[in-house]
């Protein structure tokens, strides 16, 4: 008879068992990028990572004879309660073996958790917010796993649904292959018949002044998401984590700003595939993999980018001025693309629901590669 554990992730040693256990789970998933092992620490680090200090998360680890098969997280996120008031916890960064006893022991304790503080339903996965990995994949499994979303075997779905979840929202991945693409044509064709596309000025971010920049692109993102299904805002706090995390991966002049008289009223994020360079490091950056990441990155480059970020500033929604601005960045999120010799970029994650962003990723033209399920179900 086998023996199920679950315990509570207490320490950095039960840390060091909720990676294992996320690796042996995705150990058949041959798409499967591990993540860095630091940054984890780093995220629950409860004296450090915002997350931990602004929230109430509670990792888990299940056990199976004596050995990691399982790991999840609950959140009491406070920001989304405040905003919503609808007693909804979270649950996310969920790994497991294909195991129906394992699936449903490490959610009846992240269920537990969250109704033991008052609760009535969960919601996911988020890791460890919907500001982050978001969605469990269901479709587009033979597809690459891009940096910063989620990668998962079919079986993590039905798994999941047979436990009474049931889809909450859908989130779309688009590819865009650079070489089909016409875009930045088109788009300096309009922005010559288009008088005012003359006082919308495009800039990207720079090393230099990267802490003050970042956090403009934070307070942007918050004004543009904030009316999107189950957004919340990044704090301060977090967005210096973000920054901090980004920085050494990140191309600054790829995250571009658009203005109008002054006003900062659409942001276009565009960044290496990352997970790309991380392949064979194992999860860890020492002792050489800190430069073997650096020169795939900034070296030799990465075959894809990611455009994780695509907004315009709620009060110029709707806007011709608007639309140019977010347009101009998108081109020359493309031509910047073609220049490095990226040779695809995915857009992601957009709503089921965002028709507009929709429209306008298949104009590039880009194609429907992906799709991340968001669950729920009463407590």
């Amino acid at each position: 008879m086998t023996a199920l554990l679950v315990r509570k992730v207490l320490c950095p040693a039960d840390v060091s068992a909720f990676i294992a256990a996320g690796k042996r789970a995705q150990s058949g998933n041959s798409r499967w990028i591990e993540p860095l092992q630091n940054e984890t620490f780093k995220v629950f680090d409860k004296k450090r990572s915002p997350l931990m200090l602004e929230n109430e998360i509670q990792p888990f680890v299940a056990f199976l004879d004596g050995q990691p098969a399982g790991r999840i997280v609950a959140v009491v996120n406070r920001a989304h309660l405040e905003k919503y008031r609808d007693s909804c916890g979270h649950f996310g960064t969920i790994d497991a073996i294909d195991d129906g006893d394992v699936f449903a022991a490490l959610l009846q304790h992240a269920a537990g958790f969250l109704r033991a503080r008052g609760l009535r339903r969960m919601r996911g996965p988020f890791s460890l917010s919907i500001n982050h990995e978001a969605g469990l994949l269901v479709n587009g499994f033979d597809q690459p796993h891009v940096v910063r979303t989620n990668h998962s075997p079919p079986y993590y779905g039905r798994r999941i649904e047979a436990l009474g979840f049931r889809k909450a929202m859908d989130l779309f991945a688009y590819v865009c292959r650079i070489a089909e693409s016409d875009f930045p044509g088109r788009v300096a064709k309009t922005a010559n018949r288009f008088d005012s596309a003359k006082e919308i000025q495009t800039y990207g971010l720079s090393l230099t002044q990267w802490p003050t920049e970042f956090a403009r692109v934070l307070r942007l993102y918050n004004d543009a998401w904030k009316n999107n299904w189950s957004s919340i805002p990044v704090s301060n706090t977090e967005a210096r984590l973000i920054a901090d995390l980004t920085l050494p991966v990140a191309k600054p002049s790829w995250i571009r700003i658009a203005q109008w008289r002054g006003e900062d009223i659409a942001v276009v994020s565009q960044i290496p595939d990352v997970n790309e360079a991380l392949v064979g490091l194992g999860g860890k950056l020492w002792p050489s993999g800190w430069a073997r990441l650096l020169w795939r990155i900034h070296g030799r480059g990465t075959r894809m980018t990611r455009i994780p970020m695509i907004g315009i500033a709620s009060r110029w929604r709707g806007t011709r001025i608007g639309s140019m601005a977010v347009s101009l960045l998108l081109a020359e999120a493309i031509t910047k693309a073609r220049g490095a010799g990226i040779e695809a970029t995915e857009i992601s994650w957009i709503l089921e629901t965002n028709s507009t962003m929709l429209n306008l990723v298949r104009s590039l033209p880009a194609h429907h590669t992906r799709t991340f399920r968001v669950y729920e179900r009463e407590l």
